[in-house]
């Protein structure tokens, strides 16, 4: 199986929706349609069941996403460093903060980049009703999809 074809897998197993996965991939929902087919006949077997309501993985389709995933973040991890490093960052700090005291830090954030620019520093905002909610936040069996988003 291709790399694309991993990719198109994946992402249909997450969207469960032929047109919306060839919207995010940027192909027609015909190369998604040959793509799975391609991939039940090396396999042997559904990986979906469609109907023209629905799209859902079959048992051995939920397996292989399964099997798959680990893999599959593992190479689009090493990829993102492989260009952070290309940049000259070696690392990432993430800051969570409450937004009121932003700008106070600010000078703070600056120190940090001049005095470390082989990091990257990534500021995100929470909320202050729910400060840990970004951190908490993630897809069922604890994995992001193959966009990087939450899943469903």
């Amino acid at each position: 199986m291709e790399l694309r074809d991993i990719e198109i897998f994946l992402t249909l197993a997450e969207e469960l929706h032929f047109a919306r996965t060839a919207e995010r991939l940027h192909v027609t929902p015909a190369r998604i349609t040959k793509a799975v087919q391609k991939q039940e006949r090396q396999i042997g077997a559904l990986l979906f069941e469609r109907s023209s309501r629905s799209v859902r993985l079959t048992p051995i389709g939920r397996q292989l996403r399964d099997d798959l995933w680990p893999m599959y973040s593992g190479l689009q991890e090493g990829v993102r460093r492989a260009r952070l490093a290309a940049e000259g960052i070696t690392g990432v700090l993430r800051v969570g903060m409450i937004p009121h005291n932003s700008y106070d830090l600010r000078r703070y954030w600056d120190d940090f980049r001049d005095h470390h620019p082989q990091w990257r520093l990534q500021i995100r905002i929470s909320p202050f009703a729910d400060p840990f909610a970004r951190g908490r936040r993630r897809r069922p069996q604890g994995r992001a999809g193959p966009s990087g988003r939450p899943g469903r």
